[in-house]
């Protein structure tokens, strides 16, 4: 998906290039002190991962791990059409946050969302499939350049009246307050089912990896990304083979404080997958919490 700046989204697979995922080590280095800001009241609503006894054996995954059930329960896989695939975040009962350079010229009837799902395209009884009823951009975004404000608001078509009902498998996560920060090399999570790098071929089961968060100034160094990163963006994975990939859009980099996690960013785009010096690029969340609260705390208008 070449766009106008030259920078290639990650953009949705489609079954020509049919493909696995590619987060990969789950690097919890040593070092990280916690951030000071206070911790949003949340009443456990959101962000809690499902309990699992750590004792299954993980499969490792070129280098990273293979995710257990439950451990990312706000991760929602996304069917466009007969061949494309995105990933998205849960954050409320009816609304899921991906990416938005994966829908334009998309019609809703082509969409299928699953919930729950650990394999990709692989239905059980943990699973809840959902159509679109509408999905919408923030009104600075464009298809000339789709890296910039890359993130959709989709909302879940309604199923006997009500949209996702929680279960140890299906859960949102915590939407960040607009003051959240987490501080560089802060280790987060990001997980999906893309490539394993690049020109794989065949997706896997859920993988998930750490990676850290980078300097702004950093990322927007001439030999890195310049200024294609704005203050909208988020770098992070500077290590090589730690990176999301094609496959991946729209999934979490997620953020965890006190056991709690919050959507930090949205996988957006990079320049390959795990490349030297080309980390990967979210579309920062907190810049658009008004406009994601406006939207899905709207009250529907009287008929």
């Amino acid at each position: 998906m070449p766009t106008a700046n030259g920078m290639r989204p990650k953009r949705p697979q489609t079954s020509k290039e049919t493909s696995s995922r590619r987060i990969m080590p789950f690097n919890v280095l040593p070092g990280i002190k916690k951030p000071k800001p206070s911790v949003p009241s949340i009443k456990n609503v959101c962000g809690k991962k499902h309990k699992k006894r750590l004792s299954i054996a993980r499969g490792r995954i070129m280098g990273g791990n293979s995710a257990l059930p439950g451990t990312h329960p706000w991760m929602a896989a996304i069917y466009i059409g007969q061949s494309d695939f995105c990933a998205g975040t849960m954050v409320s009962s009816c609304w899921i946050v991906s990416a938005a350079h994966c829908f334009f010229r998309k019609y809703v009837m082509d969409l299928r969302v699953v919930l729950g799902q650990q394999n990709f395209n692989v239905t059980g009884p943990n699973t809840r499939t959902f159509g679109v009823e509408k999905y919408i951009f923030p009104k600075q975004f464009s298809v000339f350049n789709p890296t910039l404000h890359d993130i959709v608001l989709i909302k879940l078509a309604k199923q006997d009246g009500r949209c996702a009902r929680r279960t140890p498998f299906i859960r949102p996560i915590c939407l960040p307050d607009q003051s959240m920060t987490f501080p560089d090399d802060y280790c987060c999570t990001i997980s999906g089912w893309g490539h394993m790098h690049e020109k794989a071929e065949g997706y896997s089961s859920l993988q998930e990896a750490g990676v850290r968060l980078i300097p702004h100034e950093a990322c927007r160094k001439p030999d890195v990304y310049g200024n294609h990163v704005t203050a909208d963006m988020i770098c992070a994975g500077l290590n090589d083979c730690v990176d999301a990939c094609q496959g991946d859009s729209g999934g979490p980099l997620a953020c965890a404080r006190d056991d709690v996690s919050f959507l930090y960013g949205i996988i957006s785009w990079g320049e390959g997958c795990g490349r030297t010096k080309k980390p990967g690029v979210y579309t920062k969340v907190v810049n658009y919490i008004d406009w994601i609260n406006s939207v899905i705390r709207r009250k529907p208008k009287a008929s």
